[in-house]
This record gives structure tokens, C-alpha cells and sequence, in this order.
């Protein structure tokens, strides 16, 4: 009996640790080290993390240069004319005018039949705009060509957007490196004009930017501040923007060639030299 008691004993005891044991387990040696959460890992693709990119400062100028280089000496009328090219192709290829400057008087006659067979809204609100832009340009370029007239212009500035200040993009045409000749022993204003533009579209720097809404245009030219300019207004104060795009259109010479009037557009004396600007501005706008 005690043998039989025993083991009912022991077997009473052993039942009593096991459910014991499963009810409180012992902390095993590995379960005492916390448990880390493992974080997936990252593909390496060579690039970097968006959030580690650098971060680009909203005042930084971007800058661009495009060099057109001339064979020989180019007038004052044909520098001129330059300018007043630039112009139209900045406000053309901008989005500033639905069609070229060439095509302005056609759309305005067209305009104006429109209003004659149809007196709408629509149609009075059209030839307004076209016959707008049309005489602002106008007048704008008689105005520029009587400046090269009275003095030697190394730069012009054509800006778009609200204000002098703070524009969105400025063009600067730098004619510091022209040589200056009398129109009978000049190149051919046609043939500047042919070789200005093939660089343009060879480099392609227009076409690159971001398409811009509706702003206004100013130009400012420099000139000399005792040459009698009157419809441009003297701007003292203007200093060059630095918080926009700006691409520089460097007009120049090739080596060889001399100025036979004596004169080059770099002035000497910078403090002679001050910016004048339009009083006109240039209103961009859809048809």
C-alpha cells in the first residue's frame, strides 16, 4: 500500500509542477533580450532618398548664354533691328501672343471684318487686342530705333513678368563685343538676322523653359545719360535682377574685323552710362 500510495504521490506532485510549468513558465536565456522591430529594407537603385536630396533654394538665378558671332562690322540700324527681332521672338515663343508679329496686321484687318459683319463681344474684344499690341509694338521700336540714333547701346534688358524689381525672366542682349560700321561697309542686316536665329533654334534654349502665363513685357536699353533720349525715361535706381532666369544673348564680332567708325559698343566710362526704360508696357495675351 505505501508503494502504491507513494507513487500516486509522486505522480500527484509531478502533475502539480507540470501544470505549474505551463500555467508560469520560466524566461528562457533568448526571450530576455527585447524584441527589435526590423525594418524592411531599402532598394538599392544608385539613387538617392527623395527626402535626403538637397533642397533648391527659391532664389537661386538660373543663367544661360546663347553667342552669336558675326563675320564683320554691323550697323547701329542693323543692332536695331536685332533687338526689335529678339523682341518678337521672346514675346512669340513665351506665350505672350497666340501668332508672330508679321501675322498682328493681317488678324487685325480680319478682326475688323468681323466686327463689320458681326458686332459681338467676342469680335470688338479681338481687334481691341491685336490693334493693341500692334501699336504699342510699333511704337515701341520707331522709339527704340531713334535711341540707337542718339547713342551707343551695349545692352538691352527685356523683362517679363510684374515689375523691374522682381521679374520672371529677363533676357539681357549684350552687344559689348559689336563693332560698330557705317551701313555701306556693314554686314547685311537680312544676313544678321539669318544667322542670328539659325543659333536660336541650334541651341534651343527657349523651347527648354516652363510655359509662363500672361505677364507684362518692359525693356530697358543702356545708353548715355547726355544723348538726348526723350521717350525712354531714365531709370537711376534699376539694378540687374538677380531672382529670376536669365539667359544672356551675346552678340559679337570675330577678331578680324574692325570697327571702321571708331566706336564699340563696350563704353569705357560705366558711370556715363545709365539705364533708360520704355513707358509703354507690353501686355501678353490669348486671341
Amino acid at each position: 500500500m505505501s508503494t502504491v500510495g507513494e507513487r500516486v504521490l509522486q505522480e500527484t506532485s509531478a502533475g502539480t509542477i507540470l501544470s505549474e510549468n505551463v500555467l508560469h513558465p520560466e524566461p528562457s536565456p533568448k526571450s530576455s533580450k527585447p524584441r527589435t522591430r526590423r525594418e524592411p529594407e531599402r532598394e538599392s537603385n544608385g539613387l538617392e532618398c527623395r527626402e535626403a536630396a538637397e533642397p533648391v533654394c527659391p532664389g537661386k538665378r538660373s543663367e544661360a548664354e546663347v553667342s552669336v558671332l558675326f563675320a564683320g562690322p554691323v550697323s547701329r540700324d542693323g543692332c536695331c533691328r536685332l533687338v526689335c527681332e529678339i523682341v518678337k521672338h521672346v514675346l512669340y515663343q513665351r506665350q505672350q501672343m497666340p501668332l508672330p508679329y508679321e501675322q498682328l496686321p493681317f488678324f487685325t484687318r480680319r478682326a475688323n471684318e468681323a466686327v463689320m459683319l458681326d458686332d459681338r463681344p467676342a469680335s470688338l474684344s479681338d481687334r481691341k487686342k491685336y490693334q493693341r499690341a500692334l501699336s504699342d509694338l510699333d511704337e515701341v521700336f520707331q522709339n527704340l530705333e531713334a535711341v540707337f540714333g542718339l547713342t551707343v547701346v551695349p545692352r538691352v534688358h527685356i523683362l517679363l513678368g510684374g515689375s523691374v524689381v522682381r521679374p520672371k525672366e529677363l533676357y539681357e542682349v549684350n552687344m559689348e563685343r559689336v563693332a560698330l560700321g557705317h551701313r555701306e561697309k556693314s554686314l547685311e542686316t537680312l544676313s544678321c538676322i539669318r544667322k542670328l536665329f539659325h543659333t536660336l533654334f541650334v541651341e534651343d534654349v527657349l523651347n527648354e523653359l516652363r510655359s509662363l502665363p500672361l505677364m507684362n513685357m518692359l525693356l530697358l536699353v543702356e545708353g548715355h545719360r547726355d544723348s538726348g533720349i526723350q521717350w525712354f525715361r531714365p531709370k537711376l535706381n534699376y539694378r540687374v535682377p538677380e531672382r529670376c532666369k536669365k539667359l544672356v544673348i551675346s552678340l559679337s564680332c570675330s577678331p578680324g574685323s574692325c570697327s571702321p567708325t571708331g566706336e564699340q559698343t563696350n563704353h569705357s566710362d560705366s558711370s556715363d552710362y545709365i539705364w533708360f526704360q520704355a513707358p509703354i508696357i507690353i501686355k501678353g495675351f490669348y486671341a
